[in-house]
């Protein structure tokens, strides 16, 4: 049986070490211990420490989602992925067995989270195209499915701000690509192929190339 051999401040607001017979630690909110009636010299048993580890993963995994919010707007599947792998490096960090709540613990802190409205879609959404405003109309399409987003009005509209004819050109400037560059019919296919693989259609891509081959 485990023994609570310590209980020390942490240099962060609101967060004490619990410190065990066994030489182990785990980080913890403050309010909790006052809940637990946790005291210093008192023995653990299994299934107290059980309560204890999903305690401080639930407060430390609340703590790393909300940073992670701060950093950039989040979607449920995107948060999800990230805590799986906070998890995973919180039990090799507190040399933790098995801990077989992660599920459940990763479910309450979303359900937390869209409670507060901190998992705006729309937020998200906004943020994402113009984070990738560089990138044609399916390539974001497909990149915010991939993101859990699905295809709504609001979306297009957003993306209607992107026109792909002007991020072509944009392409073209930034490569230099000229018209007698686009005489060449194997460079000239090998940019188009280069383009359609971005998301680009064909049609503005062709459109943009016979718009270019008519300058002199």
């Amino acid at each position: 049986m485990l023994q609570l051999s310590n209980i020390k401040a942490s240099r962060i607001t609101n967060r004490v070490n619990l410190i065990f017979s066994d030489g182990s630690y785990l980080p913890f909110f403050i309010d909790d211990v006052v809940r637990l009636a946790l005291h210093k010299g008192q023995d653990i048993d299994a299934v107290q420490y059980d309560i204890i580890k999903d305690k401080s993963l639930l407060y430390l995994g609340k703590e790393y989602a909300l940073r992670q919010i701060a950093i950039s707007p989040k979607t449920e599947k995107k948060l999800e992925l990230k805590l799986r792998i906070y998890f995973q490096k919180f039990k090799k960090k507190y040399n933790i067995t098995d801990i077989n709540s992660v599920s459940s613990i990763t479910s309450d802190i979303i359900a937390d989270l869209n409670s507060r409205n901190l998992l705006n879609k729309t937020d998200f959404t906004s943020y994402f195209i113009n984070k990738n405003r560089h990138k044609s109309r399916t390539e974001t399409l497909y990149l915010l499915s991939q993101q859990g987003i699905e295809t709504t009005p609001f979306v297009t509209n957003q993306l209607d701000s992107n026109n792909d004819l002007e991020l072509i050109k944009k392409y073209f400037s930034k490569k230099r690509i000229s018209p007698e560059l686009l005489r060449d019919f194997k460079y000239r296919q090998k940019i188009m192929a280069s383009l359609f693989r971005r998301g680009f259609k064909l049609s503005d891509i062709k459109t943009i190339i016979d718009d270019c081959l008519k300058l002199k």
